[in-house]
């Protein structure tokens, strides 16, 4: 029997809520909506009560916005996957979400291709977390996470997307820094930041290049912040570890 994924609607129109509840469901049937709230602090209440996997929210609602309601729910239920329906005048103030880790956004009025290959995104996303379906194309978390390693060691010196690599093994970025972190034991970000301060060091001890350099080597645009983040790792400004060394 497939799971089913409980689902919150909110938006102070009731007939463009209900809409997208009837969209979503007859779109994919493993997404239930739950309930549809008229306000943003209904729509957390109903949250609280039911613990839903997704929430689809308008931005402009009475009582509670929706980014307030997003970061509500990144705080306390991080979990859960949030989807931004917004008009076109506000698409650009839709974006203040990403810092929450919306999972997508939708423009009014809802395009059912469009719907269909978000719910498509967090039907895999979910399915990861249940572990009813193997992520990054059969490859287990392990593999997961061993694959991640050995591009963060071929791509240290590159600028690193982590959304990207999450997106590319069909998980969320939470889902992968938490099996990440359990069979490495420090975040992703924490072993790359550790992987170019080791070889920071050898090209600081092993060649000539200038500090400007090794910084770029090592995927470090701003010279500056690298030797910020070189002491704060060795005690030592990049420098000062050079002439330690000679």
């Amino acid at each position: 029997m497939n799971r089913k994924f409980k689902v919150i609607v909110a938006d102070d129109e009731k007939l463009i809520a209900e809409n997208i509840a009837r969209k979503i469901t007859r779109i994919n049937d493993r997404f239930e909506v739950s309930a549809v709230a008229g306000t943003g602090l209904e729509a957390w209440d109903l949250c609280m009560d039911m613990l839903p996997d997704v929430v689809f929210s308008d931005i402009k609602m009475p009582e509670l916005d929706g980014i307030g309601l997003i970061e509500r729910l990144h705080a306390r239920f991080p979990d859960v996957l949030t989807v931004i329906v917004s008009g076109y005048n506000d698409f650009s103030y839709a974006r203040a979400a990403i810092q929450y880790g919306v999972t997508d956004y939708l423009l009014k009025p809802v395009n059912p291709d469009e719907l269909a290959q978000v719910l498509s995104q967090m039907e895999r996303m979910l399915l990861s977390r249940a572990g009813e379906l193997q992520p990054g194309r059969g490859a287990s978390p392990a593999e997961i996470v061993d694959s991640v390693i050995g591009y963060l060691r071929d791509h240290y010196g590159s600028q690193i997307d982590f959304s990207a690599i999450a997106s590319s093994q069909y998980v969320s970025a939470s889902y992968l820094s938490r099996i990440f972190h359990d069979r490495v034991g420090v975040s992703p970000i924490r072993f790359l930041t550790d992987l170019r301060m080791q070889n920071a060091r050898k090209l600081l001890a092993d060649t000539d290049l200038s500090v400007r350099d090794v910084a770029e080597r090592v995927g470090y645009t701003d010279p500056f912040y690298f030797s910020k983040a070189f002491k704060a790792a060795a005690g030592v400004n990049p420098t000062q570890f050079r002439e330690q060394r000679s």
